[in-house]
């Protein structure tokens, strides 16, 4: 199995790749594209995902799952959130042959993969890492508001819509900062953050932002004091 930080993605975004919709797989492909293969998605299967974003290049768009796992993949990244964050039933089989060919599964879906009774004992039989990203660690310490006492010029990205741009100014910001050598940390929820940095631990840090006890519970670990401190909410 890859190390964490190694793993190179075939992006699952069937019936839903577009500059809207797939903001996880859209995050991703903008951010950390040199560690996705392709995205499988039957819609735009035999474009480019320059073609469907105006974005990541000559990235392939496929529309068979056997041939995205064919590119080079190590792991699949669910780059949608299905109605309700519930997993598809169409999308089992995918994943069932994924975890067959021991491919990781990166899900930030509210339903957990890893507890499913088929494809959660699956994996653990085969060995397969199933990283469900929303799911909190055993060892969440209780909330001790230590992020009071970080002094920090706060930037709080606020939208009234969910598709308003609040991660990509977050993001663009951070990067800003890190081209001006500022001492900085950025706290943006749910899977898109998440997936961006491509990093287990990284990754589990980052989750436990996206509510005021998790932030807490972030900073009780003490990071190094910012400069700047970038928040990004929820809608309005």
């Amino acid at each position: 199995m890859p190390a964490r930080n190694t793993q190179r993605f075939l992006i699952l975004a069937d019936g839903q790749f577009d500059p809207m919709s797939s903001k996880t797989a859209n995050c991703s492909i903008r951010y950390m594209p040199e560690r996705v293969v392709g995205v499988f998605d039957r819609t735009h299967a035999g474009k480019t995902v320059q073609q469907v974003l105006g974005f990541g290049g000559a990235l392939p768009v496929v529309g068979d799952f056997e041939r995205g796992l064919g590119l080079g993949a190590t792991a699949v990244l669910i780059g949608i959130a299905p109605m309700g964050g519930r997993l598809p039933a169409e999308w089992r089989g995918w994943l069932r042959t994924a975890i067959e060919r021991g491919l990781e599964i990166w899900s930030g879906l509210h339903t957990f993969i890893g507890d499913d009774p088929e494809l959660g004992a699956l994996a653990r039989e085969r060995g397969v890492r199933i990283f469900d990203a929303r799911k909190p660690p055993a060892t969440l310490p209780v909330a001790d508001g230590l992020a009071a006492e970080v002094d920090a010029y706060v930037v709080h990205t606020v939208g009234s819509d969910c598709n308003v741009g609040k991660m990509t100014a977050q993001v663009e910001l951070r990067n800003a900062l890190i081209e001006r050598a500022t001492a900085r940390a950025s706290s943006p929820p749910g899977r898109r953050g998440s997936s961006s940095r491509a990093g287990g631990s990284r990754w589990t840090r980052w989750w436990r932002t996206s509510s005021p006890a998790r932030r807490s519970g972030w900073c009780s670990r003490r990071p190094r004091t910012p400069t700047s401190f970038s928040l990004k909410g929820r809608g309005a």
